[in-house]
This record gives C-alpha cells, structure tokens and sequence, in this order.
C-alpha cells in the first residue's frame, strides 16, 4: 500500500466533524421535544398572567365580568405582550407592556437553554465544523426552529380562544411578537455560550460563526450594546424624576379615578409594566422625536394641548405650553453615548488603523443603535383606533433617525479627535 493510499487514521485527541443531521427517530422525538418546550412556554405565560387576573377579579366585589370573560381578557393581555391587536367593541388596541413581554422573553430564555444544550445528540469530543450545515447543526438549529414554530403556533391557538369573547385577538397582528420573542430568546442563549464557551458542541459552531462574521460587526456591536445599556440607565433615571417630580399631579389623578383597593393596585402594575415603554418615549425626546399620545405632542419647545387618557401616569407629561429654553440640550446625551462608541471603535481597532476603518467600527454601532431603536419604538408605540388616540408613544422610523444621526456624530467626533492625537504622538516618535 502507497503512502496515498493508507486510510487515515482519527487519534483520541484529534476533533471529528459534527455528523450530517438526518432524520431518525430519534431526531424526530428531539424535535418534537423542542416543539413542545415552546408550546410549553406559551401556556405557562399564559397561567402566569391569568392567575393574578382572576385573583384581581375574584377580590373585586364591583366586577360585572364573568369567570371566563375575566380568563378572555388574560388571554388578551398576554397576546397585547407580544404587540398584537385586540379587537373590541369600541375600539381596536394596540399597546405592549414591554416589563411583561421581557418577563415572556425570560421564560422562553430558560427553556430555550434546555433546547439547545440539553440535545440527545451532544457529543463529548469538540467537534470539527466543515459547513454551514454542520455549523447549523451544532448550534441545535433545527431545534430551534422547531422551538419558535410550536411557540408560534400554540401562541396563535391560544390567542384564537379569545375569538369566543368580548375582545377578539387579530391573529396576523401576533405573528411578528410571537416570532420575536422565541427567536430573542435564542439570540441571548447563543449570545450567553459565546461568553462562557461551556458547551463544545455548540461553541464549536460558535466559533465557526465568529470566524466568517466580518470584523467590522464583531467590533462595533458590543461597544453599540455598552451605548443602548448606557442609555436605558438614562432613561430609567429620567422617567423615575419625571414621576417624582409630579407625583403630586399623579397622586390627584388616583384620586380622580376612584378605582378601589383592588383597582388601583390593578392600574399600578399595570403602569409597573409599562415602564420600558415610557423609557422608550424619554429616549425619543431625548432624541428630539418628542412623543404623542393622542392630540398631544411632547417636544423640546411646547406641549400641544389634547384630551389624554385618565391614567395616572400621565399626569407626569408637562402643562401645555410652551416648555422652558433650552431643552434642546438634551441632544447631548444621546451625543456623548456617540463618543463613548467613538472611544470604543479607536480601542477596538489597531493603533496603525486608518481613520476611515475606526469610522468604519463606530458608523456600524451606530446603526446597530438605530436599529434597535427602530425595533424598540415600534414595540414601545401603540394606540386606539378609530378615536383621537391612535397614537400612543413615538414615530419610530423619525425616532430611530435621530438618534442615529446624534449618536453617529459623537462616534465620529471622538474617533477624530483620537484619531490626529494619535497621529500626533506618533509623529513626536
């Protein structure tokens, strides 16, 4: 036998490719497994949010609703989680209380874990990824697929139960929400192994990911993930001084409603859960997009005069008016997170980098930050149609512009400041 013709030979220590996935029995019950997780998730979000309406309901003497009224209408809050329409007599509703969709991202979180690294075909050895296919395979994405599918699926079985009631879902309206919030979920448990590299299987895939992901992305989004951190502490510190500000103004409101025990510690986890949206709405107005609910319009210079809801919470939104010079420099929050990714891009790029390639780091996070803005305004925005409130919240697409336009300038300034420092010190060299 020839030198070529000897077979090769695999030593114990040596890496052996992921084995093309095909589809065994055992597969089959793999996937069907991962279906269920995510029908599983759909279900216990559902009796997670049901069961303290029914408490609300049952502890609430002035309730004229029945039993399975009051269980329709948690069925309607949980598909609201996921942004979708529900469709009442008066009007059409569409508002997400981002704290609960989180809390349904944090249970599909758990169980996607168990989908992807808990996997019948996991093998001890780290495996040598030869394709996308194999790659796919060892980041468990037919699992994954099958996961999102059966949340997907159960969610819009569930949200068809509401059909039978008062406030029917509009199930078209729910795909998006209940195709986003498996799929984030996913995203955080890839992301999170990347970080811990515990699973071989799966990091191998990782790796495979990395090693074909350009540059300029695995350099710009962890600094745009830094400047969206960043921000939401802002936001967070600003909506908790708007409130306390005019707590007074909120207080009377309570008042005004005259809800009852029950019923205003109803309205208040209620408004608990929509604290991401109106951090959402200071970053807009932060940004200069302002915000709207209804027929009023909040921005740097005047408050336009309208009708507004009787929620307590907004009685934190200024008199109409003109509001005091000088708002507009608010802008330079949204500009010094731009030089904080500007700081990040230079660091992250080589010390004989060229400008245009640290620009190149910093213009990428930018558009991540847009990006994510785009997502968050139209997941923070919602409305009551037909009437005068059909919107309540932000203009996404104005929103996300300039905030990326303000955040990609702070980039830019920074990276060219450091830039010609940089460039001069050397040239003192």
């Amino acid at each position: 036998m020839t030198l070529l013709q000897r077979p090769e030979t695999q030593t114990e220590g040596e890496a052996r490719p992921v084995p093309e996935p095909r589809l065994t029995l055992g597969r089959l019950v793999d996937l069907l497994v991962a279906a269920v997780a995510g029908m599983a998730c759909v279900l216990l979000g559902a009796i997670a949010i049901a069961t303290p309406t029914v408490v609300a309901w049952l502890a609430e003497e002035r309730s004229t609703a029945s039993f399975w009224q009051t269980v329709g209408a948690s069925v309607d809050l949980w598909a609201m989680a996921h942004r979708a329409e529900v469709r009442t007599p008066a009007a059409d509703i569409v508002l997400a209380p981002l704290l609960l969709t989180a809390g349904l991202v944090l249970l599909c979180w758990y169980a996607a874990r168990q989908v992807v690294f808990n996997r019948a075909d996991v093998m001890a050895r780290v495996p040598r990824i030869g394709g996308w296919r194999s790659a796919w395979h060892a980041l468990a994405g037919r699992d994954a697929t099958a996961f999102v599918l059966g949340y997907v699926v159960a969610g819009l079985l569930l949200a068809h139960t509401a059909s039978f009631g008062l406030a029917p879902v509009w199930l078209p309206s729910l795909v998006p929400g209940a195709v986003l919030v498996p799929l984030l979920a996913l995203v955080l448990v890839w992301w999170g192994e990347h970080r811990r590299d515990d699973h071989p299987t799966v990091d191998a895939g990782l790796r495979w990911v990395r090693a074909r992901t350009p540059v300029l992305v695995r350099r710009g989004v962890p600094a745009a993930v830094e400047v969206l951190v960043g921000l939401a502490v802002v936001c967070f510190l600003l909506v908790v001084g708007v409130l306390l500000v005019r707590g007074e103004r909120v207080l009377s409101l309570y008042g005004a409603l005259d809800a009852g025990i029950v019923g205003t510690v109803v309205l208040t986890v209620a408004q608990v859960l929509a604290i991401p949206n109106l951090m959402v709405w200071a970053l807009s107005w932060l940004s200069g997009a302002g915000l709207t609910v209804g027929t009023v319009h909040v921005g740097w210079t005047e408050s336009t005069p309208g009708d507004l809801p009787l929620l307590p919470v907004l009685g934190a939104l200024p008199e109409p008016g003109v509001l005091p010079p000088g708002l507009w420099a608010m802008a330079m929050v949204p500009l010094v997170a731009g030089g904080w990714l500007g700081y990040r891009a230079v660091g992250a790029a080589s010390r004989l980098a060229s400008w245009w390639t640290k620009a190149q780091i910093a213009l990428f996070g930018a558009l991540v930050v847009g990006l994510s803005a785009l997502v968050l305004g139209w997941l923070a925005t919602g409305g009551l149609t037909p009437g005068l409130l059909g919107t309540i919240g932000v203009q996404p697409w104005l929103f996300a512009g300039l905030l990326t336009a303000e955040v990609a300038a702070g980039a830019l300034l920074v990276v060219t400041l450091m830039h010609l420092l940089g460039a001069r010190r050397r040239f003192r060299g």
